[in-house]
């Protein structure tokens, strides 16, 4: 946190200081940016910096749009902390002056008295780098709790979130894994909570009346009785770990939600099981048009799992597009084991949760359509590209 200033020096600083996060742009031409980093050689710029830094906190908190405008403020406060801690550990790669500015931007925003953010306005985060693994499924959490109705009872954490992200993406290129882990931990300590927060807000226009809850009763402290611990048969843990789809679609089907259903209820059953949801497809056509269309599977599979009442921080999505083959494409057959879901099953308690490959769904596609090249399967190697139409139907183009 940023330590405040008292006493009779705040006033001016503040006032000194105004324009700054008022208008950034302005500020850099007259000298009153953070210094570059070849100019931060003396005692007195580096103190400059910091009451920079103070003073723009300052005025944040003291503007009177910025009870209003949560998203802005919090957002604004978690940039500058940041900034503020980069900049003191001497950080070379620009991030504590992209954070400065992008936290200067926000209080101009709300000293402007700009419309407030909502669900419906609030900007996307950028994209995940793909050099930060593990990240690609929070980033999918906080778009998704970014534009609930229930946003704004999450916003500081959202916007600590965002900003937690980023922050481990620039530690990660400036100083590899060990320091980036710490903010993906905070980041997945914080979609949790914010989760929370939005599956229980309850915005004016979307309030509904619920029923008052029930006053627990006290027991006395030696009747406490010990809660049984239901454990799962063996049958019941040989869990579906797969559903699949047609040719180019992300649909889920009467069968395949029928699969999905029968898993929900043993997630229900046993709530230290949480699923790690991956979307796959064959290996016809473009990287990039595959990697989204296994994206949009993925994502369907966990809308049906949601709508059945399973807790979305029990949901981990990800999405490999067709560089993961689980058959052969020599047959249609083949390709239609490749356009599927797959779901891995983890229990906190330690129990064996073993999923079982099942093909009750599969949707071979018909027709005289030729088959591209057929694929072999080397042992858990990257798929080389093929030449023929992406996922969708059509005729295969020729090698050249």
């Amino acid at each position: 946190m940023i330590r405040p200033i008292h006493g009779a020096a705040r006033p001016l600083l503040v006032l000194a200081v105004a324009l700054v996060c008022a208008a950034p742009a302005a500020a850099a031409a007259a000298g009153r940016a953070l210094h570059p980093l070849a100019a931060r050689t003396t005692d007195q710029a580096i103190a400059s910096d910091l009451a920079l830094m103070e003073g723009c906190r300052a005025r944040l908190e003291s503007l009177p749009g910025a009870a209003h405008d949560p998203w802005r403020r919090y957002a604004a406060i978690a940039w500058l902390e940041a900034a503020r801690e980069e900049y003191l550990d001497n950080d070379r790669t620009g991030f504590p002056e992209d954070a400065f500015a992008r936290a200067a931007r926000l209080a101009d925003a709300i000293g402007r008295g700009d419309t407030p953010l909502s669900y419906e306005t609030v900007p996307a985060a950028p994209p995940p780098p793909a050099s930060l693994p593990g990240a690609e499924s929070l980033y999918v959490e906080l778009e998704r709790m970014k534009h609930d109705p229930g946003f704004l009872c999450a916003a500081e954490e959202l916007a600590r979130l965002e900003t937690q992200l980023a922050w481990a993406a620039n530690q990660r290129l400036d100083l590899g894994d060990c320091q980036s882990s710490p903010h993906l931990r905070a980041a997945r300590e914080l979609a949790r909570v914010a989760a929370r927060k939005v599956e229980l807000c309850e915005p004016p226009l979307l309030a509904v009346r619920r029923a008052p809850l029930a006053r627990p009763t006290v027991a006395v402290a030696d009747t406490v009785p010990v809660p049984v611990v239901t454990l799962p048969t063996v049958e019941e843990l040989r869990i579906p770990m797969n559903v699949h789809f047609a040719l180019d679609q992300s649909d889920i089907t009467p069968a395949s939600h029928g699969i999905i259903e029968h898993i929900a209820a043993l997630l229900r059953r046993y709530p230290s099981i949480t699923v790690q949801l991956v979307g796959h497809t064959d290996s016809r056509g473009d990287s990039s048009y595959n990697l989204h269309l296994s994206e949009r599977r993925v994502l369907a599979v966990r809308t049906v799992f949601l709508e059945l009442g399973i807790d979305p921080m029990r949901l981990i999505v990800s999405y490999r597009g067709k560089a993961d083959l689980t058959s052969a494409e020599d047959s249609r057959r083949g390709l239609a084991l490749n356009r599927r879901v797959e779901m891995t099953f983890v229990d906190s308690e330690g129990r064996d949760v073993r999923g079982v490959v099942q093909e009750g769904d599969l949707q071979v596609e018909t027709g005289a359509a030729p088959l591209a090249h057929p694929k072999r399967l080397a042992p858990r190697r990257r798929v080389i590209k093929a030449s023929a139409p992406a996922d969708r139907g059509g005729h295969a183009r020729p090698r050249p």
